[in-house]
């Protein structure tokens, strides 16, 4: 009965901390300047993504999200520009929190102080 126990404590402990292994990022909140798009072209292929620009503190930074589809309709994917919007700095990437609280990805491409 105490080795059932124990196997079934150790059980749980080990699934506890396989879950929590998945990455949790850190949110503050910044204030969304603009959002944008920029075309690229990559060996003859146009692509076009939105851009971003939060202000975090004394820095704004600019991120490249995903590729945008054609008629994809809102870019900002529900954010709104001059909100308060929760964002997260993880390495190169800013991760926003998306008003359906899903998370958006985008690349940071670059960093400013405010003057």
């Amino acid at each position: 009965m105490v080795r059932k126990a124990f196997l079934m404590l150790a059980l749980a402990m080990t699934l506890t901390t396989a879950l929590s292994g998945a990455t949790k990022h850190v949110f503050q909140t910044g204030k969304l300047i603009s959002v944008t798009s920029d075309e690229r072209f990559v060996e003859g292929t146009s692509y076009r993504s939105a851009i971003f620009n939060v202000q975090i503190g004394d820095l704004i930074y600019s991120a490249r999200g995903e590729r945008i589809r054609r008629h994809s309709g809102d870019i900002g994917q529900g954010l709104v520009i001059g909100d308060a919007v929760q964002v997260a700095v993880d390495g190169e990437n800013l991760i926003f929190l998306k008003p359906d609280g899903k998370e958006l990805k985008a690349k940071i491409i670059k960093r400013e102080r405010v003057q």
